[in-house]
């Protein structure tokens, strides 16, 4: 499980700890109430809400491939509640953690002699899912902090 270990680690690095990007999503979310989360800079762009629950729905359909289905989510990507409270974002924050939990733990679940076992997607191993979902996580952290830098 060396190799396992050293993806959670990324993951973790990346939610939460000493991130090589520089900044993490824990810190790139800190102090950003439910207006600014909501705010697009265009009638086109995503927010950081449309962002953070499109990475919800991402590590949540990774999370399934990696137990072994590839059934998406039962909510819809880049999804708003109807609501735009702060009670909302706090929620969106708390499936945000949650998200990445099932993910983590789904990970720990796994032996690095599957890494290179075919994923429930066709023609994608299970390396290629989870590095996918680390490239697509740190991506958007990027626009989450460029959206900040802009919005408060």
């Amino acid at each position: 499980m060396i190799e396992i270990n050293r993806i959670v680690k990324q993951f973790e690095a990346l939610q939460h700890g000493d991130c090589w990007i520089g900044v993490n999503f824990k810190e790139a979310l800190h102090g950003i109430d439910a207006a600014a989360a909501a705010k697009r800079l265009s009638a086109n762009g995503n927010s950081i809400w449309m962002l953070s629950t499109h990475l919800i729905y991402w590590r949540t359909r990774v999370t399934n491939r990696l137990n072994g289905n590839d059934s998406p989510p039962p909510f819809k990507d880049f999804a708003l509640p109807n609501e735009l409270s702060e009670a909302q974002w706090k929620q969106t924050l708390l499936d945000f953690e949650s998200a990445y939990h099932s993910l983590r733990n789904a990970l720990h679940s796994m032996k690095d002699e599957q890494l290179d076992k075919p994923s429930p997607r066709e023609g994608q191993s299970f390396y290629q899912l989870i590095t996918g979902c680390l490239q697509h996580d740190a991506y958007h952290l990027g626009q989450i902090v460029f959206l900040k830098n802009n919005v408060l």
